[in-house]
């Protein structure tokens, strides 16, 4: 049972509670204000509303003031939170794997970086808080010089409508799954890439959920491992709302499309998405990521990517 504040009147579900706050002309944002106020630590106004969950779980408006709180706080104190912070977030979500830096990012907390320096290994830290690692520390990415060679080509799916150009040669033929692979698969780990404009990224993790999920079940029933490459910064990605190229008719928020993927991240592990920006930039780290000796499979592309090591 859940209780109005107002009124003292019980309902079975907060739903009937939510319903039942606007008789007293309260709007949803109103009312936790009002009757459970939460403040930001570093500034002492009250937490945006934007949804329940959120409102109860945030502690700051935003990241910036997060990271001046953080800095300013003794090592010890600033060490206790961000604990606090990922123990909570695996007992309330259920997680199993340490948080991608995608997941990081697109929630209220600090990258993986900030970690690194605050406990030395973020992968150990985690390791520690009975998270399982799915991937190792990043020190240098190796390109393979034995497939620069131009015999070993870029295979573009004939389903691609706005493919990549690239230097080396390539072939067009029908994929099972993914816009791109390489012509050994031995030399990626049977590696495929999935390419995205921003648009279509907001669009597949709406209306075609579903039929990325069984693509990602086919490619995880092979042995396959898809790299989802959206062609955007992964900053204006997390605002798509504000961004003049994207249509207003998008009902979808930033929140949404972002709980999917880390949905996602979480349930498959022959998945990745990685934010890069734009084109040139998709273009150049597709055949990095495919000369890479594997490195989808050791590293995490987005912190890799962040460090400018991919």
């Amino acid at each position: 049972m859940v209780k109005c504040k107002v009124c003292e009147e019980e309902f079975e579900t907060e739903k009937e509670l939510h319903k039942h706050i606007r008789s007293h002309k309260l709007l949803l944002v109103d009312y936790y204000q009002r009757y459970t106020p939460r403040h930001d630590l570093l500034t002492n106004e009250l937490i945006k509303f934007k949804n329940k969950e959120q409102y109860l779980s945030d502690d700051f408006n935003g990241k910036p003031n997060m990271k001046k709180w953080l800095k300013s706080r003794p090592i010890k104190e600033a060490k206790e939170y961000c604990q606090n912070l990922l123990t909570k977030r695996k007992e309330k979500k259920e997680l199993v794997y340490s948080p991608t830096q995608v997941e990081l990012r697109s929630i209220l907390s600090p990258p993986i970086q900030f970690y690194d320096e605050l406990f030395g290994s973020y992968y150990k830290f985690c390791s520690g808080l009975g998270f399982k690692n799915k991937y190792n520390p990043i020190t240098e990415i190796i390109t393979g010089q034995e497939y620069l060679k131009p015999e070993y080509q870029i295979i573009i799916d004939t389903r691609e409508q706005r493919p990549l150009k690239f230097k080396r040669p390539v072939t067009v033929k029908t994929l099972k799954y993914g816009d791109y692979a390489f012509s050994s698969p031995r030399a990626t780990c049977n590696c495929y890439i999935e390419r995205k404009a921003l648009s279509d990224f907001i669009g597949t993790l709406s209306g075609g959920y579903e039929r990325l999920i069984n693509e990602i079940k086919r490619a995880e029933d092979d042995g396959a491992y898809l790299v989802i490459l959206v062609e955007e910064k992964f900053q204006n990605a997390l605002s798509f709302k504000f961004l003049p190229h994207i249509s207003k008719k998008i009902k979808a928020t930033p929140e949404f499309i972002f709980h999917r993927v880390r949905r996602i991240t979480q349930k498959y592990p022959n998945v990745q998405f990685l934010f890069v920006n734009g084109r040139k930039e998709a273009t150049r780290v597709v055949e990095r990521i495919f000369t890479s000796g594997c490195a989808h499979e050791k590293h995490d592309l987005q912190l890799a990517y962040d460090m400018r090591k991919l």
